[in-house]
């Protein structure tokens, strides 16, 4: 698995707007009123957290199961914003896979068994593996300065603990995976409590960028961003007192709605532009040029963006991608060695490298000279 660094992110610290309206499709299962043995109600929590940050939520209860999924369903989700899988959900109700695949619209997955690769493919797994703590280990970031983490100061270890203890037990009530893909952006990773240590394939947060692939053996592509946030398992409170409680903690719920903002496409934490901060997209000439073996290519955008940069040769081919995952407004730089898609280094001449975004798409050469 790779783990992607952010590339000089600046972001200050604010708080979230009043006037948010985006529409978030939320996918649960039994009914607006689904509760457990002892009555406590399930998804009404996380829902009213989101309602709370002034989004509107349209719950799905049970609607959008099924394979393939119909006319009908593809359209209730693709009318929102953001779709969140809830974790009531059961995996085995949602089996088109290739239908939840193409849908353009970001989503996060909250119930991890829906990722399995005997499910949607998203982790080359179908194993979980337990961490301590009942149900609630630690988070560790890989990304520190990702804004999800944005306003939220880790202990003394470094660590989050987003879920509650007291809520919830079980082996999989927070699992984590052994293989999230080479296209996987490793956010988060899971760690032991008792020793601080990082068990080994231990995944909790993921990203996925538009048309990545899950892994090198899956069919599925991300028909737009993707994301793992586990929230835990739906066990029964017979079984797990307070299960089937909202179990997010204080810091769970600010990592919830950085997570849903930037997903999104939000400026998480920010209320307005920072003076001086950019105002327009920018695709500078690379430097050296001409280039033998390597060059860098700087770019600049105004607004958080998923951005693609790939390298062309005169046909119009692509040659190579440089990256292809959202970034906040600002500057940054990406360099290219010279090696196509297959490793091999390219040929003499001119090739085209183009930046594209949702709002622009800017090209400009270069010359290879060997």
């Amino acid at each position: 698995m790779k783990r992607y660094c952010v590339l000089a992110i600046a972001f200050f610290i604010g708080l979230f707007g009043a006037a948010q309206a985006e529409l978030i499709i939320w996918v649960g299962e039994n009914g607006a009123n689904m509760v457990d043995s002892l009555g406590i109600a399930t998804d009404q929590g996380f829902v009213d957290l989101l309602e709370g940050a002034g989004y509107t939520v349209q719950a799905e209860y049970s609607t959008m199961t099924g394979n393939p999924l119909t006319t009908e369903q593809f359209d209730i989700l693709e009318s929102g914003d953001l779709i969140i899988m809830s974790r009531t959900t059961s995996s085995g109700s949602y089996l088109d896979l290739a239908g939840w695949s193409s849908i353009s619209k970001p989503i996060i997955v909250c119930n991890i068994y829906v990722a399995r690769s005997n499910r949607w493919q998203w982790f080359n797994t179908e194993a979980l593996i337990n961490n301590g703590r009942s149900g609630a280990p630690a988070l560790k970031p890989e990304i520190p300065d990702h804004p999800i983490f944005t306003g939220l100061t880790p202990d003394t270890d470094g660590l989050f603990y987003p879920l509650d203890p007291e809520i919830g037990c079980g082996n999989t009530s927070f699992p984590n995976w052994a293989e999230a893909g080479d296209d996987g952006v490793i956010i988060a990773t899971s760690v032991t409590v008792d020793s601080m240590a990082a068990v080994e394939g231990a995944v909790a947060i993921v990203y996925w960028p538009m048309d990545a692939a899950f892994y090198p053996e899956t069919t599925q592509f991300a028909g737009g961003p993707r994301l793992v946030f586990p929230c835990g398992t739906q066990e029964d409170a017979g079984i797990c007192p307070k299960q089937g409680l909202y179990n997010l903690t204080p810091v769970g719920d600010q990592l919830f709605l950085n997570t849903v903002a930037w997903m999104l496409g939000k400026e998480v934490g920010v209320q307005d532009k920072p003076a001086g901060a950019p105002t327009d997209y920018k695709l500078a000439q690379n430097f050296p040029n001409p280039f033998n073996p390597s060059t860098r290519i700087e770019f600049t955008i105004p607004t958080n963006s998923q951005v693609k940069l790939g390298i062309y040769n005169m046909l119009g081919q692509q040659v190579a991608l440089l990256t292809n995952q959202r970034y906040q407004a600002g500057t940054f730089s990406v360099s290219w060695d010279g090696l196509d898609e297959s490793g091999q280094s390219v040929e003499s001449g001119v090739y085209l490298y183009r930046l594209e975004s949702d709002e622009v798409t800017l090209t400009k050469k270069m010359l290879m000279i060997k």
